[in-house]
């Protein structure tokens, strides 16, 4: 039996699917209450989260906490990287 990845925290495993990372951007889309990001913006800001050195799992931002790839479709949101957002695609 392997051993499953544990968030510090909390008792559920940080470890996240790409099924589940899809299945909560539909959710997100089908509820439409938030504006989406173009599929533009969306890659590039994913771009930056790979490259980013709090990145953790793939998928998990170490300075918030979100999964990367919700945080970046969402127009409205920002990088919450703490001295300047490393979204700024200016």
């Amino acid at each position: 039996v392997s051993k499953m990845r544990k968030c510090k925290a909390c008792s559920a495993s940080v470890i996240v699917s790409e099924n589940e990372i899809d299945e909560m951007l539909n959710i997100i889309v089908r509820g439409n209450q938030f504006k989406l990001a173009s599929e533009d913006v969306y890659d590039k800001r994913l771009d930056i989260c790979f490259s980013c050195k709090d990145l953790e799992y793939g998928t998990t931002c170490l300075q918030c906490g979100c999964i990367v790839q919700i945080r970046a479709r969402i127009l409205e949101s920002t990088c919450p990287y703490p001295q300047k957002s490393k979204w700024d695609l200016r």
